[in-house]
């Protein structure tokens, strides 16, 4: 009996020890994955580069399905650059601008575009690519609504998602139409399309919704109010720690992913249609916008 208990802990044991020697590579960052692929042209001994992937605020999917998408991204920079690179994903927004302060990030693909907008303006970070459509967030109502006109807002409930760049985008509109928030009443969610389900079903006059919601709103046939000031999208910028001429390159290989099958799969796992050239003006002019 005390042989059988003995080799059963034994067993255990060893896979308990398997089991955190296969997590050892993911270890270093344990709020974050990372991921350093394999390619053949990069020499032994040469730094690598740090990918961080700013996912965004609501997104459920699990870290290790994060890496996978974002692999062929950084297989790209490593083809183009000759160095190799780790990836490091981050769906909690908090989370990513306290590592930004860090300054470890080579380049970012980031879908918080306001925290890397100040990483432009404020960081040295260089703007490399966006997604070809803007960022452009929407005010939903329903048919029939007394809500007809911008004007109508005033005395109105509003409701827009908790915390996010939809939520900022809604507010610096609200300011441009000199609507003040004391003039309306507006509720917060944490989803966005809870946001849309209480603009459906009356329990709100009107709701403030991402380029997503928006879309399906659309396809309902529920009317759209107003669209806010269209801005960058999904964005790769890059470290200042980067020669002119490695962002040149990398500018140009990301604008050209649409050209080749394996580029429109690159692009395709990300859901990015295409990117193209971005400049750090329209960054700036972001933030003067929406007044961070």
């Amino acid at each position: 009996m005390r042989t059988r208990l003995s080799f059963r802990r034994a067993l255990r044991l060893a896979q308990l020890l398997l089991f955190t020697l296969a997590l050892m590579p993911f270890a270093a960052f344990p709020q974050s994955t990372t991921r350093q692929p394999a390619n053949t042209l990069i020499k032994r001994g040469d730094a690598y580069l740090v990918l961080a992937i700013n996912e965004g605020a609501t997104t459920q999917t699990p870290l290790i399905e994060l890496v996978e998408r974002y692999t062929p991204l950084a297989k790209t920079i490593e083809r183009t650059l000759g160095r190799p690179v780790r990836i490091e994903v981050f769906p909690e927004i908090p989370r990513f601008r306290a590592e930004l302060e860090k300054e470890r990030f080579d380049l970012i693909f980031g879908k918080t575009v306001n925290v890397l907008a100040v990483a432009v303006r404020d960081k040295g970070f260089q703007a490399l690519v966006k997604t070809k459509a803007p960022y452009v967030a929407g005010f939903i109502t329903v048919k029939g609504s007394v809500v007809q006109k911008p004007g109508d807002l005033r005395g109105k409930v509003i409701m827009m998602p908790t915390g996010v760049f939809t939520t900022t985008l809604g507010h610096a509109t609200l300011r441009d139409l000199g609507i003040l928030e004391t003039d309306v009443t507006i509720r917060y969610t944490r989803l966005q399309e809870a946001v849309a389900h209480a603009v459906e079903n009356g329990m709100v006059d009107v709701g403030v919704v991402n380029p997503t919601v928006k879309k399906q709103w659309e396809a309902k046939g529920y009317p759209i109010l107003l669209e806010t000031k269209p801005v960058p999208n999904w964005s790769i910028i890059a470290s200042s720690r980067l020669s002119l001429a490695d962002i040149e390159r990398l500018r140009g290989t990301f604008v050209d992913l649409k050209s080749s099958p394996e580029g429109q799969q690159t692009l395709k796992v990300m859901n990015v249609p295409e990117f193209v050239p971005a400049t750090n003006t329209e960054f700036v002019d972001l933030l003067k916008f929406i007044q961070e």
